[in-house]
């Protein structure tokens, strides 16, 4: 066998290894990806090896370092979960629990554990948190229907600011984002402790900055907060409404209420829009969110060095 042939035996059996391992990786991919639906029992190992330090071994947000951290860990017993695709009030989808375990939640001590357990562990962990709220056996409903997103413009971010200035954001999140409204201090959660608006111009949203989670937030509010979901009704606002020029101006400028009065001016009064067909006030209320989504995204504002340094982890809310 000449020199050349031997080399030739060797590259086939080199492809043929390569070529079997691969096969064998992507196998091994397909399975981790079609994992079966999660097991609780297996997931009670997953969660006493990664969730019980912070959420307790009953799932109550009673765990050894839960007294050090602020928020405190969430209680799976209450049924209460604030990231949610679903209606205000109700439970969150099997796909809301995984965003939060995968991603974790900015501003928290609740890391991301996308890279630290697999997509089985994840299947599991979540069907044994569910064990924690007898809820959960009836199963969560549908979630909130989001529309495709308009294309964002100047003119819709100015829109939604007046959307934002009309529905009274600034009261608890301020005029200009930065959790500072006249209300911000008085607000409470459903347990009756002391809670903060989000400052809007923070970088990371615990659910998310983007338009898309942003639109989500508003029509499904955010569980156990004073943050409230709002539905179409909520952005249909006459073109006809009193603007009081007091009622703003610890917040805005005469020129820009002025802005407001003479936006109003073209929009569809009270009175059209409760006659208009209900197709059409859907899609001017779902305007009217995006815009909203919009602004609010605008007023994010990245940290430089220094702040991220000293108060990326500084907690704004429970």
């Amino acid at each position: 066998m000449t020199q050349a042939m031997r080399f030739d035996k060797i590259d086939n059996r080199m492809r043929f290894l390569l070529t079997l391992s691969a096969c064998c990786l992507t196998a091994a991919s397909a399975t981790d990806l079609a994992a079966p639906s999660g097991s609780p029992d297996r997931g009670e190992s997953v969660y006493a090896r990664s969730c019980t330090a912070c959420h307790g071994d009953l799932g109550n947000g009673k765990g050894q370092a839960a007294p050090y951290l602020d928020p405190r860990p969430r209680d799976f017993t209450s049924g209460m979960f604030k990231f949610r695709s679903t209606p205000s009030g109700e439970l969150p989808s099997d796909a809301d629990l995984l965003r939060v375990i995968e991603n974790g939640i900015p501003g928290s001590q609740m890391p991301a554990w996308k890279n630290l357990l697999t997509i089985r562990e994840r299947a599991d962990v979540i069907a044994y948190i569910k064990t924690f709220a007898a809820d959960f056996k009836e199963g969560a409903p549908a979630s909130v229907s989001l529309p495709e997103a308009p294309a964002a413009t100047e003119t819709s971010v100015r829109e939604g600011k007046y959307v934002y200035m009309l529905m009274e954001c600034w009261a608890c999140h301020g005029a200009k984002g930065k959790a500072d409204g006249q209300s911000a201090k008085t607000l409470k959660d459903d347990a009756g402790l002391p809670i903060k608006p989000w400052n809007l111009t923070r970088e990371h949203f615990k659910a998310g900055n983007d338009p898309q989670s942003l639109y989500r937030t508003f029509s499904t509010g955010l569980n156990g907060t004073p943050m409230p979901a709002y539905d179409a009704s909520g952005f249909l606002i006459g073109g006809d409404v009193k603007v009081d020029p007091a009622k703003y101006k610890e917040g805005y400028s005469e020129a820009e209420v002025a802005e407001l009065t003479q936006w109003l001016l073209t929009q569809p009064k009270e009175a059209e829009l409760q006659k208009g067909p209900e197709d059409h006030r859907q899609k001017l209320a779902e305007k009217r969110k995006w815009a909203l989504a919009y602004y609010v995204a605008s007023l994010v504002k990245k940290p430089n060095f220094f702040v991220r340094m000293f108060t990326e982890n500084t907690e704004e809310t429970r």
